[in-house]
């Protein structure tokens, strides 16, 4: 028998887990804002650019990104840079955490042959080298969703046994944690307090950090089991398959709702200082997508603005991520 933290971790990363070469997009199990639009991540690299002309940032600069599946993301973003300015990416380290070794090779590849640079690829935030004249800019999407939680209901705790699910006793440090950060039922993310102390202690080192993520969820704890598997685009309720976990594992994403004032105690816990929150579409703007979308308009035919005002339009509108993705950034 195993804490269900220990099974989920599995379930995703372990020998044959999902994640080891996880489909994502249209042929996949499910959507991210990254599959939608490359505008996405041109959103991204316009704030960076703000940040550095208003003096938030400086170069040199190395931009990080966790948890970059196949890369997508990240050379979007350098792409945008190379387009939107001069001299900016020569005076860039362009760097991927990532653990597993199939998602390392192809991020690498996939990154020289689209933007035709440098892609260095760290397993951990430990071997990252550090230096106190270097700046960081890090983000990630659809991050803390994909820690391993412990699950909890009616003051039981949940263990696996032959992929079934056996209640038990709440052990101590759970309970600690739970009543902590005010988290009694449904999803403990246990797990990810430790990364973001180990993160910040790392970005600390440097002369200056922001860090920018967005994932699904809300402000506070829903204090109930939203955890979820997606296959092939179809949702399923955890609870309702329970029964029939052996025809999931390994072979289905799960994951569920991200508690954004959780993160917002635990980064601040650790010195950090919260600068923007909001849902995607709010966040997406703040970060300059109409301004980028302007530019963009003034270099294609209206037709093409078109075509990218329809992809656009699920990044940001209340029906599609807009609403239901949350968008938070934190600084040294």
């Amino acid at each position: 028998m195993i804490r269900f933290s220990s099974y989920m971790n599995e379930w995703l990363y372990g020998e044959g887990g999902y994640y080891q070469d996880a489909m994502i997009g249209k042929a996949g199990d499910f959507y991210t804002a990254v599959s939608v639009s490359k505008f996405f991540g041109g959103s991204i690299a316009n704030y960076l650019l703000n940040l550095l002309e208003n003096g938030v940032l400086t170069l040199p600069l190395k931009i990080i990104e966790v948890g970059t599946h196949k890369g997508y993301l990240l050379n979007d973003v350098a792409q945008f840079l190379q387009t939107l300015s001069e001299g900016v990416v020569q005076n860039c380290e362009f760097i991927s955490i990532e653990p597993l070794p199939l998602m390392a090779r192809f991020q690498k590849e996939y990154f020289i042959k689209h933007s035709n640079l440098e892609l260095k690829i760290y397993q951990t935030f430990d071997e990252l080298e550090t230096d106190s004249n270097d700046c960081v800019f890090c983000f990630s999407n659809e991050l803390f969703d994909a820690f391993a939680c412990e699950l909890i209901d009616d003051n039981k705790m949940a263990y696996i046994k032959n992929h079934q699910i056996i209640w038990g006793d709440v052990l101590p440090e759970v309970d600690f944690f739970r009543k902590k950060y005010e988290i009694f039922q449904g999803e403990i993310p246990i797990l990810i307090e430790d990364f973001i102390s180990c993160l910040i202690q790392k970005l600390n080192h440097f002369k200056d950090w922001i860090f920018l993520t967005f994932d699904y969820g809300d402000w506070e704890s829903r204090n109930d089991i939203n955890l979820r598997v997606y296959k092939n685009h179809q949702v399923k309720n955890f609870l309702d398959i329970k029964e029939y976990l052996r025809d999931y594992y390994q072979k289905s994403d799960i994951t569920y709702d991200v508690n954004f004032s959780f993160l917002t105690k635990c980064f601040e816990s650790f010195g950090a200082k919260k600068v923007l929150y909001g849902n995607q579409g709010k966040v997406l703007i703040e970060l300059g997508l109409m301004d980028l979308l302007e530019k963009f308009s003034q270099n294609t035919s209206y037709e093409g603005y078109l075509r990218e005002i329809s992809k656009i339009k699920p990044l940001i509108s209340p029906g599609g991520f807009g609403e239901r993705f949350q968008g938070i950034v934190f600084k040294k």
